[in-house]
């Protein structure tokens, strides 16, 4: 069987500058991947494993993919808060652990 993982706040523990415009002029300029990437955020990262997908011989490739792919988008759909936020995340992570102590 094919089990769909999903680790939510991957996406909020690191930032990739390449979207502002600085960046992509040079980028269109040099064709250097030279982007800044400013991350390691303490961040909770959870991972979630869905439900197993067991293998049909009936289906093709293709079918077998796409059900794949929609099971991975399920449980990011389920358990990724969009658009994430940092702060949130860190907040997340560092909240629980207050919780646990008590």
């Amino acid at each position: 069987p094919i089990v769909p993982v999903f680790t939510q706040n991957t996406r909020e523990g690191y930032r990739a500058y390449g979207n502002i415009r600085p960046m992509r002029w040079l980028y269109e300029r040099t064709r250097w991947f030279t982007f800044p990437v400013c991350g390691m955020f303490p961040v909770k990262l959870i991972t979630h494993i869905g439900k197993p997908i067991p293998y049909d011989p009936d289906i093709t490739a293709e079918q077998l993919a796409e059900k794949t792919q929609k099971a991975i988008e399920a449980l990011r759909d389920k358990h990724q808060k969009i658009p994430g936020s940092i702060l949130h995340a860190i907040r997340q992570r560092f909240g629980t652990a207050n919780k646990e102590k008590q």
